[in-house]
Formats: C-alpha cells, sequence, structure tokens
C-alpha cells in the first residue's frame, strides 16, 4: 500500500475529530481545508506593483563612450599617412588627434593665442594623457574627435575625448542637426546641446561606438618659471562651457 501523505492524515484525523475539540472560530471541515491548501508567495507587494525595470526597458546611463557625453565637436578627415603596415590609423596618432581637437578649441573658443606675449606668462602643458582603443579607423574615414571637460582645478584641467568615426548624414536626423550650433562664422568645431533625458536623445548619439576615449590634463605655468598658476579668466570661461557631470 502505498505510504499516506502526512497532510492527508492529519485532515483526515481532522474531519473524524468530536465538535469538542473543534477549534474557535471555524468548523474543523474548513480548518482541514486551510491545512491542505497549499499558500500561494508572491514577489510583489500588490496587484498594481509596477514590475521593476529590466535591463532593457530602464533607460542607459550616458556614458564617456556616446556622443550624447561631449558638448562639443570637430571633424577631422584621416590622411593616408595615418595609417599603419595593419592598414588603420596607429595607435599613437589618437594622441595627436587629442591635441587637435582641444587646441582647436582652446584657440578658436577661448581667444588662446600661443605665439602672443600679450596675453599674460600663463601657458598650458600635459602632465598625464592616457587612452583606451575599442575598434579600428582607417583612411579615407572621416573622424568625429568630441570633447568635454570632467575636472576644473584652480590651475589644472581634465578633458574627456571621445574618438568616433563621422556618421553619415543619412544617419543624422534634422533635430540632432539644429542642436548644433557653432559659435562663431570661423569655428571649425560645434557646441551640442546637453540633453539631461536619456529619453529623449536620437539613438544615434547613444551608440557607445567610440573607436577611443582618452583622458587628457592640461596644467597651466609660468611660461618662465614653470611654477603653477590659476587658468587666465577667459579660457577658464570657455572650459566651464564644456564641463560635465561625472
Amino acid at each position: 500500500m502505498a505510504p499516506t501523505h502526512r497532510l492527508a492524515q492529519i485532515s483526515a484525523h481532522l474531519l473524524k475529530a468530536p465538535a469538542s475539540v473543534t477549534p474557535a472560530g471555524g468548523s474543523s471541515a474548513s480548518l482541514a481545508l486551510k491545512l491542505a491548501t497549499p499558500k500561494l508567495i508572491r514577489n510583489y507587494t500588490s496587484s498594481t506593483s509596477a514590475p521593476p525595470p529590466t535591463e532593457s526597458t530602464a533607460p542607459r546611463k550616458v556614458t564617456n563612450k556616446d556622443r550624447a557625453f561631449y558638448p562639443y565637436a570637430l571633424d577631422i578627415q584621416s590622411r593616408w599617412a595615418d595609417n599603419d603596415q595593419y592598414g588603420h590609423l596607429n595607435n599613437a596618432h589618437y594622441y595627436s588627434l587629442f591635441d587637435t581637437v582641444i587646441n582647436t578649441f582652446l584657440i578658436q573658443e577661448t581667444g588662446l593665442d600661443p605665439h602672443s606675449n600679450s596675453q599674460g606668462s600663463a601657458i598650458g602643458v600635459v602632465a598625464e594623457s592616457g587612452c583606451q582603443y575599442f575598434s579600428s579607423l582607417s583612411f579615407p574615414d572621416m573622424i568625429e574627435a568630441r570633447l568635454a571637460v570632467v575636472k576644473l582645478g584652480r590651475s589644472s584641467v581634465v578633458y574627456q575625448v571621445g574618438i568616433f568615426k563621422k556618421l553619415s548624414p543619412a544617419e543624422l536626423p534634422v533635430s540632432v542637426v539644429e542642436t548644433s550650433l557653432k559659435a562663431s562664422i570661423t569655428s571649425a568645431g560645434v557646441f551640442t546641446k546637453i540633453v539631461k533625458d536619456v529619453t529623449l536623445l536620437h539613438t544615434s548619439q547613444m551608440l557607445g561606438d567610440a573607436a577611443a576615449t582618452g583622458h587628457f590634463c592640461h596644467v597651466f605655468v609660468d611660461k618662465v618659471s614653470r611654477r603653477p598658476v590659476p587658468i587666465p579668466a577667459n579660457i577658464r570661461a570657455g572650459l566651464e562651457r564644456l564641463q560635465v557631470q561625472t
């Protein structure tokens, strides 16, 4: 004879028990029914509670691998001589791209003139730089160098640089083009309006498709003594336009 489940044995015993032992507040039959009915344990607080956001539904945070992270962009045409023997831009060339986008911004947007003695004795020297590589670029790719400031101190500034392959016009909607504007007619770069609500960003700005990202630290020093000095006011004002929260 097959063994009887313990719960069934208890239920049968209670059904046969006299009324005098029936618990207060209910019959022995109802108690047996309660014991025989498994309890459902739910993993949410109520039937009206919204399920927690999943990775696919939650807005993704903007990172330095996205175009949306950077307020300033400069197009740079790659050159035939940029390719190395492996057929792509040599890793050392990316540091030249960093120099190009940073100094284009400083000269055109803050009024820096490296050859003038009338702007004071402060000059910016590189204290540290680094680069991470994610994919290859090669001639004749049009390169989109993007720039942000992640730390601005009394005498130093840390830039974040993103290097991207330029998207074709067909991949950019009119809304993205309209939010980009030049500071002046002579400016080579453009400023992109920062959108804090990531759900409003076009997908082209959130592709996470940086070919490389890097950091670059300028320390402003006296050109003679090489001792740190405050960042000149006009340069600081320009750098403040590039500041982003990390």
